[in-house]
């Protein structure tokens, strides 16, 4: 179930990127710029100076026309969009990189993060991840360096290096190279490269090869692994995989009614009250991303520290306790806001203006939304940036102003 899970998330995370954002085929012609030579010569068959002067000129132009297009060709900036069957990047990428495709295959550096959907993925010895893989692939190896790895597979061979966190699902994880801090692992076999001695006469040194996890180790599976000496630097913590039960099954269908329902009454509110706020939130969501995730992170904090304050005065103690309780209100109704804003732009993207279509969407998306937070390690993340965008896009829309706003009270006043 957990697997099935974080392919959702991550299938949905690729289908908004390619709804929301143009792609590109990965078949793109290459052009070369090809110098031209003119000689012009008088009558008596001498080169004129002038046309000497010219040829130089003409042949520095086209060497610059040349180192253009090579630089064109070995480095792209910005954020590129991939489909194909089977795709290599082997130039520079100075900013995301999103891929749908059959086999995939980084030879080069990716500035920003690696977005891929693919039957096999594989980081060479020159590739160069600077930020996170995102994947959900049967196949995932790395051999070159990647700063952070979320992948949910059948097998992952780690023979390079995840400089920072691994958080893997997947049924085989072979680890032969080195974890530069935590690892994360929802697998049934974990296997660690052992250290093998050279028996050769010539040479009776020691080849280390061993698999190294530099800090914790924590894994998911129905029976505990035998991990081998000294392959995790950290603590290795071990959580049994739990079965699930009739009584499981009821909590879950409980905790996805109860959500549903919170959702669709706030939906409908919003509809009734304020009609055009999933159309202002949507476009501040867009447009002003940064003040809405900044207003996310502060206004908890804000009023954290406002009600503490008020409490420790026994004449506010009243006005704190309502702060308090506003905020816990702010922080249940945030995930139910990012939906019904992420609904919005998809319904937007996809042109449906039915009610009847959004409320289809609205349901599907929101139990993509609650079926991510069910996902160790990684439903925490996906639930703290959902409670972020939806508490800043919420404030936001109340002390910011949007444009079509401003144009109508200009409108108004004149």
């Amino acid at each position: 179930m957990i697997k099935k899970n974080l392919k959702i998330f991550i299938s949905f995370i690729l289908i908004l990127c390619a709804l929301v954002l143009p792609i590109v085929n990965a078949a793109e012609g290459d052009q070369e710029a090809t110098p031209i030579s003119t000689e012009v010569t008088n009558e008596d068959g001498e080169a004129n100076s002038s046309a000497t002067e010219t040829e130089g000129t003409e042949q520095t132009d086209a060497e610059n026309t040349e180192n253009t297009a090579t630089t064109e060709e070995n480095f792209k900036q910005g954020d590129v969009y991939l489909t194909g069957t089977n795709i290599t990047v082997d130039y520079i990428v100075d900013g995301n990189l999103f891929i749908i495709a059959n086999n995939v295959t980084i030879s080069s550096q990716i500035g920003g993060d690696a977005f891929i959907f693919a039957n096999s993925v594989t980081v060479t010895e020159t590739g160069y991840v600077f930020s996170n893989l995102f994947t959900t692939a049967p196949n995932v190896n790395i051999k070159g360096v990647v700063y952070d790895l979320y992948a949910l597979s059948d097998t992952v061979n780690i023979t390079g290096y995840v400089y920072r966190d691994m958080r893997v699902s997947c049924d085989t994880l072979n680890i032969n190279g080195t974890i530069g801090r935590n690892a994360y692992v929802d697998c049934s076999n974990i296997n660690f490269a052992q250290e093998e001695a050279d028996v050769s006469e010539e040479n009776s040194n020691t080849i280390v090869s061993q698999g190294i996890i530099s800090g914790n180790l924590n894994y998911t599976a129905k029976e505990e692994i035998s991990i081998p000496d000294g392959a995790v630097g950290g603590n290795t913590n071990f959580n049994k995989e739990e079965v699930l039960s009739s009584n499981n099954i009821q909590a879950y269908l409980l905790s996805l009614g109860s959500f549903l329902v919170l959702t669709i009454v706030i939906w409908l509110l919003i509809l009734w009250l304020t009609p055009k706020f999933t159309e202002k939130s949507s476009n501040l969501a867009i447009k002003k991303i940064l003040p809405v995730i900044g207003l996310g992170i502060l206004t908890p904090i804000i009023l954290l520290v406002v009600s503490v304050a008020l409490l420790l005065i026994n004449i506010t103690a009243s006005v704190a306790a309502l702060m308090f309780i506003l905020l816990l209100a702010l922080l249940m109704l945030s995930k139910s806001i990012f939906i019904i804003v992420a609904n919005k732009l998809i319904c937007n993207k996809l042109k449906i203006e039915k009610t009847i279509g959004i409320f289809g969407i609205l349901i599907i998306s929101s139990i993509i939304i609650w079926a991510l937070g069910l996902i160790p390690y990684v439903g925490t993340v996906i639930s703290i940036i959902t409670v972020v965008l939806g508490l800043g896009t919420l404030v936001a829309s109340i002390i910011l102003k949007d444009k079509k706003d401003v144009d109508e009270n200009s409108s108004t006043k004149k």
